[in-house]
Parts: C-alpha cells; structure tokens; sequence
C-alpha cells in the first residue's frame, strides 16, 4: 500500500520501478494538451509512468487503470485528455473510466472511486525526475 494515503499500492514495490532520482524528462517535454509516458526495464513487461500537465506544474501516475490493470494510451504518448467545467480528466481508453487530474481519482466508470497510483515528482532547473525517497 501507498505509504502516503493506503488506498492505492506503492509504485515503487512493482516490478521494473525505476528508483527515486531517476530523471524522466524536461518540463518542456510534457505536452499541454497530452500524456508523456516513460518506460523502464524489458518492453511489454516493465514499469511505465505517464507523465501530465497541471497547470503550471506536472504530475505522474503510474500507466495503469486500476480496473483491468490496462494501459491508459491509445498508443504511443496517445492519450485522451478533456477539460470540462474547469477540471481535466484522463479517459481509460478500454473502459471509458474518467480520472480527475492531477488527484486521480475516478469519478465516473467501473472503477468509480478508485484512483490511479501516484509517482511522486520533483522538479529542478526544468528537469523532472521521480522525487527522492524521505
């Protein structure tokens, strides 16, 4: 479980995680209106992080529905981003699950309540790299 709410498990506890410091990408690379995902270890079976904006800032989950354990591009960095009322969301594209960013939390889908595991990030001179262990 997630040392920080124990509601959703630990990122770094599954297979191929990357460890705390690892660099994923510049800030600039996130793209406004999109996902950037980020793999590690053998294709097909490793850890994948989707990376999105918010806002100003950018936030990191792990590339997992928590409904079917399914990946939540349509294909590479293809994801399916929507604003309405103010708020982002993030479509499972395989159960039309709705994440709200940057918490996500599903709020509409079979997974209603559940949420998406967070990677937690820290950002230095416009580098993002998985936030160092405390």
């Amino acid at each position: 479980m997630n040392p920080i709410d124990g509601l959703v498990p630990d990122w770094r506890a599954l297979p191929g995680a990357p460890a705390p410091g690892t660099e994923l990408c510049q800030l600039a690379d996130v793209p406004a209106d999109n996902g950037l995902e980020r793999r590690f270890g053998p294709a097909g079976s490793g850890f994948s992080v989707v990376l999105f904006r918010a806002g100003e800032s950018v936030c990191a989950f792990v590339n997992r529905c928590p409904h079917a354990g399914i990946a939540l591009n349509f294909g590479d960095d293809v994801f399916c981003l929507f604003d309405s009322d103010g708020q982002r969301d993030v479509i499972c594209p395989h159960h039309s699950a709705l994440f709200r960013l940057p918490e996500g939390v599903c709020h509409e889908g079979p997974c209603r309540d559940d949420r998406l595991t967070p990677v937690p990030l820290a950002v230095e001179a416009g580098v993002v790299r998985i936030a160092p262990a405390r």
